[in-house]
């Protein structure tokens, strides 16, 4: 159990760094390259983790079925990353940190009402509207009002929040036979390649290559929140099983807002404790075992 818990917090706080460290990324390059450059580091990292050192075979998964790691190249990461990463050059890491949790919400909401893999309840439907109350409580909702950039950057993540919805529901049935770990290589590696053809085509080959502690925050970017993350995530996923794993929703908010404080310059206050604590009760009545069905 000990170990369980020690891979939740490395999984959690791998993925909370990553809206600081995409953060740093924005200012060195533009959103496509950016996004491109993290899944390339973060493709050749999952290659090492889950070829050399867990010794999986890579090209059986391929051969078995292509489709599913080219479609869900786009719509597990391509995309949602894409999306983060634009929005991050209009919102702050701490509200992007809590804007993330509209996937769990999402994924939760397509599971109960439309693939009916979990019973329909009213206290679920009630932590839903209360985790978005906290999301506004702590975005302030008169600033919203007079920044519109930040509201297109957050519609942009909740957009990608969507497209990662919509993959699992394309994922559900269609990957349950294939190696996971292997899976992930391969749909990092068309996404990165998929994002790099797109990146030099709209925006062009970089100017200037970043070097020193820039090239240092690129590296780490596509290493910990998207390489490790994943293959934690999967980890812990096999050991653990997904009611455990999804207690990750729990902890990225609160670490992503500390890491921001303590690395981003980020501010902490009241309204922000307030909206993160509201976050957490809707998300627990939303996720909670053993609730009546309506």
């Amino acid at each position: 159990m000990f170990a369980n818990i020690a891979l939740l917090l490395a999984l959690s706080l791998t993925w909370a760094s990553g809206y600081v460290l995409i953060a740093r990324v924005d200012r060195v390059l533009s959103p496509i390259t950016a996004t491109a450059a993290l899944l390339i580091i973060a493709t050749l990292c999952l290659f090492i983790g889950v070829r050399i050192i867990l010794r999986r075979p890579l090209m059986a998964t391929l051969r078995q079925n292509p489709w599913p790691p080219i479609i869900m190249a786009a719509t597990a990461v391509g995309l949602p990353q894409l999306s983060t990463v634009v929005a991050e050059d209009m919102i702050t890491p701490d509200l992007a940190t809590v804007i993330g949790t509209t996937v769990p919400i999402l994924t939760f909401l397509v599971a109960m009402c439309v693939l009916k893999t979990v019973p329909m309840r009213l206290s679920s439907l009630v932590g839903v509207a209360i985790a978005v109350a906290g999301m506004i409580v702590f975005a302030n909702p008169a600033k919203l009002l007079s920044q519109h950039a930040e509201l297109q950057g957050i519609a942009i993540m909740v957009a990608g929040g969507i497209v990662f919805v919509v993959n699992g529901l394309y994922a559900a049935n269609r990957t349950d036979k294939l190696d996971q770990y292997a899976l992930t290589v391969w749909i990092m590696a068309f996404a990165a390649v998929g994002l790099t053809v797109v990146a030099l085509s709209v925006e062009g080959v970089p100017k200037t290559f970043p070097t020193g502690k820039a090239l240092v925050t690129i590296a780490a970017g596509g290493a910990i929140p998207i390489g490790l993350a994943y293959l934690l995530y999967y980890r812990l996923l096999a050991k653990a099983g997904a009611s455990f794993t999804s207690l990750y929703a729990f902890l990225v908010p609160p670490l992503g807002i500390a890491c921001t404080a303590l690395f981003a310059d980020g501010t902490l206050d009241l309204r922000h404790l307030v909206g993160v604590a509201i976050v957490l009760a809707g998300l627990w009545l939303v996720l909670r075992p053993g609730s009546n069905p309506t």
